[in-house]
C-alpha cells in the first residue's frame, strides 16, 4: 500500500521550489494540479481545510449534460459537458457511473411532451449520439409501470434518458493522489495567508499550518487560485485587488431511506412549489434529495441546511411521490454548499439564482497570477486543462516548457485501471467472503476504491477486526478509516465520516457510534492522546450540530 503522508507533504512544501503552486483544493484546484503534474511542472497545492471540503463534496453528485441549460440557450456548455462526462466515465468507472432518469409530465407543468421530446433529441444530438442511451419518450402507463408511487394525477407521461452519478467527494480525494503520484506536493489545512507578486519571475507565498501553527514561505514562478466560494476571501488575504468576483447561490440536499419514498430510478421534476428544476436521485439503499438554489452572501463555512430549504425538498418530493409522506423526522442526514457563481459586473448578479450561468472564467491578475470562477463538478478537468494551457503559456516567458502534453483525458484517475466492474466486484466478493467482510461492504469498496479495494482488504487480511462495519446498518468498514489515515491524507475524523466514506451523511442514530469507531481506529494509526480524541469527537459533533439546526428551526409554509 502506497503511504501518503501528510508530514511528507509538508517537507516537500517547505524545501522545494514550484512552477506551479495551486490555492484551494476543491475539485477545481485538484484538476489543475494533476494537469500541471502530468504535464512535468514542479507542482504544489494547499488546501486551507480538507480537499472537497466546501462546494465539491456538497453537491448533487451528479456528472451530467446539462439538460436544464438548455432552456437557456446554453448550447456550448451542454456540448462539453456530455463530451466530460463520457470522459471521466472512462477515467473513473469505479466512481463514476450512468444513471436511468425520467421526467416525468405533468398537465400543469412549465415543460410539454413536444418540448421535451426537441429538447431530448437536442441533448442526444450535443452528445453527437453518444450519450449512455438515447433517450426514450414514455406514455402515461410506461412512465407508471416503472415508478408506480408517481402522483398520477394530471401525469401525461414522460421522457427517459442517461446521465451518470459520482461520489463528489472522492472524486476530489482521487483526483488529488493523481497529482501526488504524478509528482505534485499537496497539503491539506495549511492555509494561504499573503502573496508576494513583485519580483520577476516567480512568486511567494505566505502559508500557516493549522494543525501546529508554523509558518513558511513556498515560492512558485505561476500561482492558481481556486478557492471556491472562498476566491474573494482568499484573493484579499493575499493582497491581489480585483473587486468581488462571486455572486455565491446556496443548494441544500438530503438523505432519507429509499424504501420511504418507493423509487428505483432517478427522477428530474418540476418542483409546484415554484417551477424550479429538482432531482430525487437513488443513492444505494437511500434517497438523495435535492437541490435549493437561493443566493447566500454569508460565511462559506457557516452556510448549512435551513428549514425552509428542507420542508422545500420535503414538500416538493411528497407532491411528486404522494405515498412517502416524508417529514424531517425521516431525514437522515442534511448538507448545503455554495455554488462558486461568477457575479455580473459590479458584483451583483443580473438573474435569478437559477438563470446565472455555469460557464467558468480564468482570469490573470497580477502576472502569473491565475484565478478560476465559476464552472460545474462536470467539467472540472476541462476546466484545469484549460487553466494549465494559460498557466504554461506563461511559464514559457519564465523559461519553463512542460514535458508533456495534456493526458487527463485518458489516464486513468486511482483504482480506475480497469474494463469491467461486474469483473471487478465479483473479485472482491471473493476475497471479502474469506475475510469476513460482508458483500455489502465489497461492492462499497468497489465503488469508493476501484481496483484499489484490494489494498483495503489487505488491511483485513493483516488485522480481522477491520472487517468490522464503522456502524450498524451501514456497509462502510473500520479497515477505510485506517486506510484514509494511512493513505488518503485524512486529519480529522471529521474527514473520515464526512468525506472519505460519507458515513455521517447516511446515518442519524449511528453518527455517535460511527465517530467514536474511527477516533479509535485513527487514534491507533496516528498516535492521538485520549485528550485528542475527545477533542476530535466534539469537532465533528459541532459539524453535525451545524447540519441539524433546521431540525429546531419553526418555519412558516412556503406558498
Amino acid at each position: 500500500m502506497p503511504k501518503v503522508g501528510r508530514g511528507d507533504q509538508l517537507r516537500r512544501l517547505r524545501r522545494e521550489a514550484f512552477d506551479v503552486l495551486v490555492i484551494g483544493g476543491g475539485i477545481t484546484g485538484a484538476a489543475i494540479a494533476r494537469d500541471a503534474a502530468r504535464r512535468g511542472f514542479r507542482t504544489a497545492l494547499v488546501e486551507a481545510r480538507d480537499f472537497g471540503e466546501g462546494t465539491s463534496s456538497r453537491s448533487s453528485r451528479l456528472v451530467h449534460g446539462g439538460l436544464r441549460y438548455l432552456e437557456h440557450f446554453e448550447l456550448d456548455l451542454v456540448f462539453e459537458a456530455s463530451q466530460e462526462r463520457r470522459r471521466l466515465l472512462r477515467i473513473a468507472p469505479h466512481l463514476v457511473r450512468p444513471l436511468e432518469f425520467l421526467f416525468p409530465i405533468y398537465r400543469d407543468g412549465r415543460v410539454g411532451k413536444v418540448k421535451l421530446d426537441a429538447g431530448m433529441w437536442l441533448y442526444d444530438a450535443l452528445s453527437l449520439f453518444r450519450n449512455i442511451e438515447r433517450h426514450q419518450m414514455l406514455d402515461r402507463e410506461e412512465v407508471l409501470d416503472r415508478e408506480p408511487r408517481l402522483r398520477r394525477e394530471g401525469l401525461l407521461g414522460g421522457a427517459r434518458y442517461f446521465d451518470a452519478q459520482v461520489d463528489d467527494a472522492r472524486l476530489v480525494l482521487a483526483t488529488v493522489l493523481s497529482a501526488v503520484e504524478a509528482g505534485a506536493a499537496a497539503a491539506n489545512r495549511l492555509d494561504a495567508l499573503g502573496l508576494e507578486t513583485e519580483k520577476w519571475p516567480g512568486h511567494s507565498a505566505r502559508v500557516r499550518d493549522a494543525e501546529t501553527g508554523e509558518e513558511w514561505t513556498i515560492d512558485a514562478l505561476s500561482v492558481a487560485i481556486a478557492a471556491g466560494p472562498w476566491t474573494d476571501e482568499t484573493l484579499e488575504r493575499i493582497g491581489v485587488e480585483t473587486g468581488p468576483m462571486l455572486h455565491p447561490s446556496r443548494g441544500t440536499h438530503l438523505h432519507v431511506e429509499r424504501a420511504r419514498v418507493g423509487h428505483d430510478r432517478a427522477f428530474i421534476f418540476e418542483s409546484p412549489l415554484d417551477g424550479r428544476i429538482m432531482f430525487v436521485l437513488p443513492w444505494r439503499d437511500l434517497t438523495l434529495i435535492g437541490t435549493t438554489d437561493e443566493f447566500d452572501d454569508g460565511p462559506p463555512e457557516e452556510v448549512a441546511p435551513t428549514a425552509a430549504d428542507v420542508q422545500y425538498l420535503l414538500e416538493s418530493t411528497n407532491h411528486l411521490l404522494p405515498e412517502a409522506k416524508l417529514t424531517p423526522e425521516d431525514v437522515l442526514g442534511a448538507w448545503a454548499g455554495l455554488r462558486p457563481l461568477v457575479a455580473a459586473p459590479g458584483g451583483e448578479a443580473e438573474a435569478g439564482e437559477g438563470d446565472v450561468s455555469r460557464d467558468f472564467v480564468v482570469r490573470e491578475e497580477p502576472p502569473g497570477v491565475f484565478t478560476v470562477t465559476g464552472g460545474k463538478l462536470t467539467s472540472h478537468r476541462a476546466m484545469g486543462e484549460e487553466t494549465v494551457d494559460r498557466l504554461a503559456a506563461f511559464l514559457r516567458r519564465a523559461g519553463v516548457k512542460n514535458e508533456r502534453k495534456c493526458d487527463t483525458d485518458r489516464v486513468a484517475l486511482p483504482g480506475g485501471d480497469f474494463e469491467e466492474i461486474e469483473v471487478l466486484r465479483a473479485h472482491a466478493r471473493r476475497r471479502a467472503a474469506d475475510l469476513g467482510v460482508s458483500m455489502r461492504g465489497a461492492d462499497r469498496l468497489c465503488r469508493a476504491y476501484g481496483t484499489r479495494a484490494d489494498q483495503l482488504l489487505d488491511l483485513v487480511r493483516a488485522h480481522r477486526e477491520l472487517s468490522e462495519p464503522l456502524c450498524p446498518g451501514r456497509p462502510h468498514i473500520a479497515a477505510e478509516a485506517v486506510y484514509a489515515a494511512r493513505a488518503e491524507l485524512a486529519v480529522h475524523v471529521e474527514d473520515v465520516v464526512y468525506r472519505r466514506t460519507r458515513i455521517a451523511l447516511e446515518t442519524r442514530d449511528g453518527f455517535e457510534a460511527a465517530c467514536r469507531r474511527t477516533a479509535s481506529l485513527m487514534a491507533s494509526e496516528l498516535g492521538w492522546t485520549p485528550e485528542r480524541v475527545s477533542t476530535e469527537l466534539e469537532r465533528t459533533r459541532r459539524v453535525r450540530e451545524r447540519n441539524e439546526a433546521f431540525r429546531a428551526a419553526d418555519v412558516t409554509r412556503r406558498e
